[in-house]
């Protein structure tokens, strides 16, 4: 039983997820420590909100790996990841608080900003993976990628009401009523909006182009999954 587990946290790409927040929070102590200032320290809670899609997807895996859930069970989980999967690109917006600041490089923030980013697009990546797979069988590769399709598109929609519009992802439980109404405004007068479009789009073409790359670098993937 230990062995399978491991090597299941290792197809789903855990060891490099936790390398690389270890990295994040080394990197963002180390400023700390030398700025001493706690500039940059809300970098921790983003990156835990980029965690919980690829948590809910490892669940979701696990469950189906082991036969304990019908693919209609896991259509809830599902959408509570598609609410929340826009947390780990969101990360690469956090390069708008980029300035100079005192004592501190400007290369270092750079840096900083750049490993968080990455990190989140990773998480991000990897809990796709799982639920493209998931789709997959049950509508077929083309259908997948039509999924993937639609997915990267709401992405970029939620990135941008995270960033331009300040909502949360767990606004949809707690105040439901005005987004649903900003949503259902943007639907009918998209131009009233000068960045929506773009946002979007551009976070659509990110999302949609890495993913196919991340896809193309594993392709040992399928035949893992078919040995066990």
């Amino acid at each position: 039983m230990r062995q399978p587990f491991f090597r299941f946290l290792h197809r789903h790409g855990l060891w490099p997820a936790l390398l690389s927040t270890a990295a994040c929070v080394g990197v963002l102590e180390a400023r700390l420590e030398w700025s001493q200032r706690g500039t940059f320290v809300w970098l921790l809670w983003n990156l835990f909100l980029a965690w919980v899609p690829y948590a809910l997807s490892l669940v979701a895996s696990f469950l189906q790996a082991r036969g304990a859930a019908r693919w209609w069970s896991l259509v809830p989980l599902g959408g509570a990841w598609l609410l929340v999967f826009p947390n780990a690109p969101y990360l690469l917006t956090d390069f708008i608080h980029l300035r100079p600041r005192h004592g501190i490089p400007l290369w270092f923030d750079v840096a900083l900003l750049a490993l968080f980013a990455a990190t989140g697009w990773l998480l991000g990546l990897l809990s796709l993976e799982v639920w493209k797979r998931l789709l997959e069988e049950r509508v077929g590769r083309v259908g997948a990628w039509v999924g993937v399709a639609g997915v990267s598109v709401l992405c970029g929609y939620g990135i941008y009401l995270g960033r331009v519009e300040r909502w949360n992802s767990w606004d949809v439980l707690t105040d439901p009523r005005p987004l649903l109404g900003a949503i259902v405004t943007h639907l009918r007068e998209p131009r009233e909006h000068p960045e929506l479009l773009g946002i979007t789009a551009i976070f659509t073409v990110l999302v949609l182009l890495s993913y196919c790359a991340f896809e193309h670098l594993r392709p040992t993937r399928r035949a893992e999954d078919a040995q066990t």
